[in-house]
């Protein structure tokens, strides 16, 4: 008897693909070829698809996500992969993603109405903070909600320390030699620096090492690589008598936007530049020189927030649990020893 593993591996995408097309779900987009197909090989192997009227005795279980933004991405480097760990724990448990929504597309009055009404939830994970209100009317109509890096102290939360992650990485770059040092990032929700994490880190690991921050030093890249990449040449452009020594972006793929301004000024990494990110994005092992970043385990807190959402249905703890999960620092040739 076929299976959706055969099915998947004839048509060569992930079995999951073929679940949710198998299931008419509509909330992850599936190029129309590749629909056809995944029927066509279904039909071809005789594989039996449940119509969904054939077990009404069971509803669907479905579990709803909510992100601060994707950048207008489909595919995201850091929160796509938290998404994946999310849905293939929900899976193994007979739940699935019902919608994603971002902070953008909820600030449409008909996306929330349908969100909160329209789609019947178990649960609810937000992935990192979203405007208050719109978060309060979740927090009124859903009975478990769970967060990823969320300040809510009245729910359960997956977590890990940005302010030293950050640190981390300036203090490894100081101590390679390296004492005027940049910064890329963006500001988030509150629109000040000083509330950022990843900023608060990077000031810290300078005034520990006796360093004070530059205004002129500080980029808002409003966290686009677009904006990295288009700023860092101006910027080079604009300083180039008195040019910092060191980059720290607050996101490996600012980092990589930031590396390509600066090889096309005709500037050597790490000899001129020494170059930091932040997540270890898969990408970032292959770039030239290879960056250093702070590994986050994306996929396993996708996985850690679905196993705590089903807890929370199920058995609920008596108190909201706050997980803290550890970063790994990862130092390549990008911010080798200065003058080495």
């Amino acid at each position: 008897m076929a299976t959706l593993k055969d099915i998947a591996v004839k048509v060569g995408v992930s079995v999951s693909t073929v679940s949710r097309v198998l299931a008419n779900d509509s909330n992850r987009l599936v190029n129309t070829d590749t629909k056809q197909r995944i029927w066509d090989v279904a039909n071809e192997l005789g594989y039996q698809v449940k119509s969904p009227s054939s077990n009404t005795s069971q509803a669907v279980r479905q579990i709803g996500c909510v992100v601060s933004t994707m950048q207008k991405r489909h595919y995201h480097p850091y929160f796509s992969v938290i998404f994946d760990g999310i849905e293939k724990e929900l899976s193994k448990h007979g739940y699935k993603i019902a919608y994603t929504y971002t902070q953008e597309e909820l600030q449409k009055p008909e996306v929330l109405r349908s969100a909160l009404h329209d789609s019947p939830i178990d649960g609810l994970i937000v992935i990192e903070g979203i405007d208050n209100k719109i978060y309060q009317h979740f927090k009124k109509h859903v009975k478990a909600i769970v967060g990823i890096d969320v300040s809510d102290p009245e729910i359960p939360c997956i977590a890990y320390d940005r302010i030293e992650a950050a640190r981390v990485a300036v203090t490894h770059m100081i101590d390679q030699g390296y004492r005027d040092i940049m910064f890329i990032g963006g500001t988030g929700l509150s629109g000040r620096f000083e509330k950022e994490k990843r900023y608060r880190g990077y000031k810290l690991a300078l005034e520990q090492a006796g360093l004070s921050v530059r205004e002129d030093r500080v980029l808002d890249a409003s966290w686009e690589p677009d904006n990295a990449y288009r700023l860092m040449l101006q910027y080079l452009e604009k300083h180039a008598e008195h040019l910092p020594t060191a980059v720290f972006a607050a996101s490996d793929i600012m980092a990589m936007a930031s590396m390509r301004a600066i090889s096309e000024k005709g500037f050597s990494i790490p000899n001129d530049f020494a170059v930091m990110g932040f997540d270890d994005n898969e990408p970032s092992r292959y770039t030239v020189p290879p960056l250093s970043t702070i590994r986050i385990p994306t996929f396993e807190i996708g996985v850690i927030a679905a196993k705590t959402m089903l807890q929370c249905i199920r058995d609920p703890y008596p108190l909201p649990i706050r997980i803290h999960v550890p970063f790994e620092p990862i130092f390549r040739q990008s911010t080798a020893k200065a003058g080495d």
